[in-house]
């Protein structure tokens, strides 16, 4: 408790100080000023935090505003600069800009139910309808079936076989590429906890701590 309060709580008739403790002795002006800094930072943190995400919801409802219901060259259109924007407030490259775009439309299509709109160029469509015509001519056969068959083709060996099973080879890595994709986000998203766990730890710098870390690594070598 600062001197001036206890001061004024004297001053007042009939009004006995109240004397704030820690570890059992009336608490220091140097302790006081530690923790009411703590909170200043606690709270500068969390109102630039709580600041952030209000600022992020509105830039993804803009954003939905200007990509909702408009057809892929326009959506593209708005990329571009929005890329160029990033870039101009300091991402490196359009690579990285481009992520941070991926990451945005990703939002509006849980949060907003955005749908990204497909490609209207000729090639495009091209290349849709010759994986819809793949995929319907394998439709009626396993996995198991489809794997036979390559290894069937494949021994025969000469060029019209070699084609058809590259065919074959094709529909199976479209039907494994959700697996493949799910795995590679269920591996990522361990990393993220894996990494935010490290750095927990590290920052305690407790005995326990280290030693959870050095645990960590040999399991990890």
């Amino acid at each position: 408790m600062s001197k001036a309060i206890v001061a004024a709580q004297t001053a007042l008739p009939g009004v006995e100080a109240v004397v704030d403790l820690y570890d059992g002795a009336e608490i220091g002006m140097s302790m006081i000023e530690t923790i009411e800094q703590l909170g200043r930072e606690y709270w500068s943190h969390t109102d630039t935090i709580e600041r952030a995400t209000r600022s992020l919801s509105q830039c993804d409802t803009a954003l939905f505003d200007l990509v909702n219901g408009k057809p892929y060259v326009e959506f593209m259109t708005v990329r571009k600069y929005y890329v160029t924007g990033c870039r101009d407030k300091g991402a490196p490259t359009d690579e990285a800009a481009s992520k941070v775009w991926e990451r945005s439309i990703n939002r509006i299509m849980s949060s907003c139910g955005f749908e990204r709109p497909k490609s209207e160029s000729e090639a495009a469509k091209r290349m849709a309808a010759k994986r819809a015509e793949q995929a319907a001519k394998f439709a009626d056969k396993s996995d198991g079936e489809l794997i036979e068959q390559r290894a069937s083709l494949l021994s025969r060996g000469d060029s019209k076989s070699v084609k058809a099973a590259m065919e074959i080879v094709k529909e199976i890595e479209r039907r494994e590429k959700p697996l493949i994709d799910a795995a590679e986000t269920a591996r990522k998203a361990l990393l993220d906890k894996l990494v935010k766990r490290a750095k927990e730890l590290a920052k305690a710098g407790t005995d326990d701590a280290d030693h959870k870390l050095t645990a960590a690594l040999l399991a990890l070598s």
